[in-house]
């Protein structure tokens, strides 16, 4: 049998891998033959080698935000305006998509929503 391979720019694949990574993977880095998945903002490292990617020319992938829709509406969701600026948690109670800040909670409107995953709740509570 055959070992699949992911290929970084397909889309598909890139949903399946990072499907079967634990959530607070982040980021996948090539490192010298292996791959090393990484939590945002920490340089330590988890090695895995049950996986081929085609890389390509990267060396670095990160997880794609997927932001909130009209399904999250009702859900607990990490709000935020700016990558490196605070986030709030808060139930998702709007999206507008003719305002500039699109996200709305209790707290506000923000640019960017996303739904938590049970495991961000589960370390929440």
């Amino acid at each position: 049998m055959t070992q699949r391979i992911f290929d970084i720019e397909n889309e598909k694949d890139m949903q399946d891998l990072w499907d079967i990574l634990p959530d607070e993977a982040y980021s996948i880095k090539k490192s010298m033959g292996c791959q090393i998945w990484r939590r945002k903002g920490e340089d330590a490292g988890y090695y895995f080698d049950f996986v081929n990617i085609n890389w390509h020319d990267k060396t670095e992938i990160t997880r794609p935000i997927q932001e909130a829709t009209e399904a999250d509406i009702g859900k607990l969701c990490k709000f935020w305006d700016f990558d490196d600026g605070e986030r709030k948690y808060g139930i998702l109670r709007d999206i507008s998509s003719t305002d500039k800040y699109q996200m709305y909670s209790r707290d506000g409107y923000f640019n960017h929503c996303r739904r938590l995953t049970k495991q961000e709740i589960e370390e929440l509570c």
